[in-house]
């Protein structure tokens, strides 16, 4: 995709120039003064009295975008985007991340301008090239498609929900803003967002932001704070069927609830568990990061939830399970630090922001729900098994096709396997370095994180479990108790080293956890063990703490293609535990 051949600011191709005609173009054209421009255009020659630009390749510059003013109207789908840019570095032509249909109407600085879409790009070329530290504002219009990303919602689309009525939802996700108008579709990028929506008058509109009613028609968002990822904050909902509800506060933000009455959510959302869990977030990481407030929206969707800054979007689904619904609230709810005030640097490092956000949910539940916390970790293992790529995958595949892999995998492999060789509070203390005090983060920072924290080499670990291509392998795992001597052997996967525990059982529910570290003590190990009881059963990684498998269990034994924290709608809830 477009947004991965973009390295640090956005880079605008500069596509010659030319005289200053009546276009609303302020700025003046440059003019000869005694043979030579009185610009700093080194190259260019004198012609007639006029600044000519000699034949050559493009000058290239350097800009940013810093803020996004959207208008729509949800009737016609017609958008009028404005992009604000700050030019670093000097030059013509602003390029910019797009893939929508041909606009209607390209503004550059209030003025008509030449302009070429081509190859998910809209380029914008000024009469007269801009200076470092200029700002330029690009507008557009168009007419966005009802489209979206395969199955996903990725996109611009009307649901209906069960009430009958449309819930109407733009989603950017990773990469995606330039499907609704130009912009920098970096999963990196933060900016300023406005959106002004128009639309009839039983709909409620809601997005990231201030939310004013203009009038019965048309409502502002204003995302003023110090910046939103494009990914989650591009975006908007509307829907008649909400009824408006305050849940009071959770931790320091003022929660309110946007909820049709016959989804059941606000009849068994605990408002109790979430203000602790946000107290648990403020304590361990910092501030809640977006204001004093969080609006909680219900809505047919095709995730579980997604984490909008300040506005979290639930599955009109998650009431059939309270351990669905109350672990998906707690995961969005961890995105607001983790995914959304920082971010991720690049597509390929989605793993990260997922699996922090299981990981610390887990974290909470170990703490207050253990049947709770013993439930995650279960379906973490189940979502491991038979997975098509690495969590860092090496042929790069399309985003929808390999993001599901990650979240069971990701939380053990990053987190659980690591606080299990160390200790928890040493993984805490890696991921409060590194969520807030950096804007963005990749896999390899995270990493790195961790191994200060820990004090452990992870090169050879991450090499192991972390990058490759193709389907990653799982460690199996044989064992046999005789003689007071448990023999632990890694049959598969030698370099996938993790610590784990076998349980000794005997005939009277008697039980004995002996540790096994594979990491240090290497994957064949004879331990001598002299339990209180005759031993009749073994049972391998009883309390989850590693990805690992029996030698004898196939793979389609333990896998679960539908982890149930993705799509409720699609593939069901779990039961309660």
């Amino acid at each position: 995709m477009r947004a991965a051949t973009l390295l640090g600011s956005l880079v605008l191709v500069a596509c010659g120039g030319g005289d200053s005609d009546d276009d609303g173009d302020d700025r003046d054209a440059p003019m000869c003064m005694d043979g030579d421009c009185s610009t700093d255009l080194d190259d260019s020659d004198c012609a007639d009295g006029e600044c000519v630009e000699p034949d050559g390749p493009p000058t290239l510059a350097v800009a940013s975008v810093t803020r996004y003013e959207y208008q729509f109207d949800l009737t016609t789908r017609v958008a009028r985007p404005a992009v604000t840019l700050q030019i670093e570095e000097p030059g013509t032509c602003i390029e910019l991340d797009y893939t929508g249909p041909e606009p209607s109407l390209i503004l550059l600085d209030g003025a008509a301008t030449a302009t070429t879409v081509a190859y998910g790009t809209l380029t914008a070329c000024a009469a007269v090239p801009f200076a470092a530290g200029d700002t330029a504002v690009l507008e557009a219009q168009l007419t966005v498609p009802l489209a979206t990303l395969g199955p996903s919602q990725v996109g611009y689309s009307i649901t209906d929900d069960e009430d009958g009525n449309p819930f109407t939802y733009m989603v950017s996700w990773v990469g995606g803003c330039a499907q609704f108008g130009p912009c920098d579709a970096r999963p990196g990028t933060f900016a300023h967002h406005v959106f002004v929506i128009t639309h009839p008058e039983a709909e409620t509109v809601l997005c990231s932001g201030v939310v004013t009613e203009l009038s019965p028609t048309q409502t502002r968002c204003s995302f003023e704070l110090e910046g939103g990822p494009t990914y989650s904050t591009f975006g908007f909902g509307a829907s008649a069927s909400w009824t408006e509800a305050s849940r009071g506060t959770w931790g320091s933000a003022n929660v309110t609830l946007y909820d049709r009455i016959s989804s059941g959510t606000a009849a068994v959302l605990n408002d109790a568990t979430h203000d602790a869990f946000v107290r648990f977030m403020e304590t361990t990481i910092g501030p809640y990061p977006y204001g004093s407030d969080l609006r909680i929206v219900v809505a047919p969707t095709y995730w579980s939830g997604f984490e909008h800054p300040g506005n979290i979007v639930l599955s009109d689904a998650l009431a059939a399970s309270l351990y669905t619904l109350t672990h998906t609230v707690n995961h969005e709810i961890a995105h607001q630090w983790a995914g959304d005030q920082t971010t991720l640097a690049g597509t390929y490092d989605f793993v990260w922001k997922e699996s922090m956000a299981e990981y610390l949910t887990y974290v909470f539940e170990s703490e207050t729900t253990p049947a709770y916390a013993a439930t995650t970790l279960n379906n973490w293992k189940r979502g491991s098994v038979g997975v098509g790529y690495f969590l860092v995958p090496g042929e790069q595949p399309p985003l929808l096709s390999y993001y599901g892999d990650v979240y069971g995998p990701g939380p053990l492999i990053l987190f659980r396997q690591l606080e299990v060789l160390t200790s928890r509070a040493q993984v805490l203390a890696a991921l409060r370095d590194v969520l807030g005090s950096e804007r963005t983060l990749s896999v390899a920072q995270i990493i790195t994180a961790l191994e200060t924290r820990t004090g452990l080499d992870l090169t050879e670990y991450a090499a192991a479990w972390v990058y490759g291509m193709g389907p990653p392998p799982r460690p199996r795992v044989r064992r046999t108790f005789a003689n007071d001597v448990l023999h632990v052997e890694l049959t598969a996967g030698q370099a996938l080293r993790c610590k784990f525990s076998v349980a000794l059982e005997g005939a009277n529910g008697e039980r004995l956890l002996v540790p096994v570290d594979t990491f240090r003590d290497g994957p064949d190990q004879m331990i001598p063990v002299t339990p209180s009881f005759e031993v009749v059963d073994t049972e391998l990684d009883p309390n989850d703490e590693c990805l690992i498998l029996q030698a004898t269990v196939a793979a389609d034994e333990v896998r679960d293609p539908h982890p149930p924290y993705l799509s409720p709608r699609a593939w069901g809830s779990l039961p309660r535990p």
